[in-house]
């Protein structure tokens, strides 16, 4: 597309459409738009089948979170945070308003009361930090007071874009949600988005 017809398209909004494959993703890999699967589901840390059920109960809650954060960030036309300059991204203009999710993950987090992130490691909870010269990991036992256990929903979406004239992946978009019960209130926040 030439430089005079790109500086005339127009920052157009279009209302987030989920794309939804009903193509099994038998070996559970990373997938893309020409794969046209389901996403990969990935449950770690301990997950019951029960707990993981119950927040999958809650899909059509967190699509339409989804949706709602693509719409606000990324799809509004009035939004003054898109940017619509020649190379920025993501560019309005590209996108289809096409997504789907490519990778779900459903783990525990562990915090302790500064909000800190630690892992179960030999037997204890870890936090591993960088003081500035060396990594350092700080230890407590399992039962320690100090730690409380969050459900961790990540969700990784692909937003489709039109930029050569045909669908294809254009932006990923990583949503993240932690809960202290399985039936809390879901807030995604949003972790990181990218080139695909």
């Amino acid at each position: 597309m030439g430089f005079f017809k790109r500086f005339q398209r127009k920052k157009e909004g279009v209302r987030p459409h989920l794309l939804v494959f009903e193509r099994e993703n038998t070996e559970n890999t990373y997938i893309t738009l020409e794969d046209r699967m389901k996403p990969r589901v990935k449950l770690d840390d301990g997950i019951t089948q029960e707990e993981y059920q119950a927040l999958a109960a809650r899909r059509e809650e967190m699509i339409r979170l989804a949706e709602e954060i693509l719409w606000r960030n990324y799809l509004d036309p009035e939004s003054d945070d898109l940017m619509s300059e020649e190379g920025a991204f993501p560019d309005i203009r590209y996108l289809t308003g096409n997504y789907y999710v490519g990778d779900e993950s459903y783990q525990y987090i562990y915090r302790d009361s500064r909000g800190f992130a630690y892992h179960i490691k030999d037997g204890r909870f870890r936090y591993k930090h960088h003081n500035g010269k060396e990594w350092v990991e700080d230890f407590l036992p399992l039962d320690s007071p100090e730690i409380t256990r969050y459900y961790q929903i990540l969700w990784g979406l692909r937003c489709t874009g039109n930029e050569d004239g045909e669908e294809q992946d254009y932006m990923g978009l990583d949503l993240e949600a932690e809960l202290l019960a399985l039936d809390a209130p879901i807030e995604f926040e949003i972790l990181s988005h990218d080139v695909i």
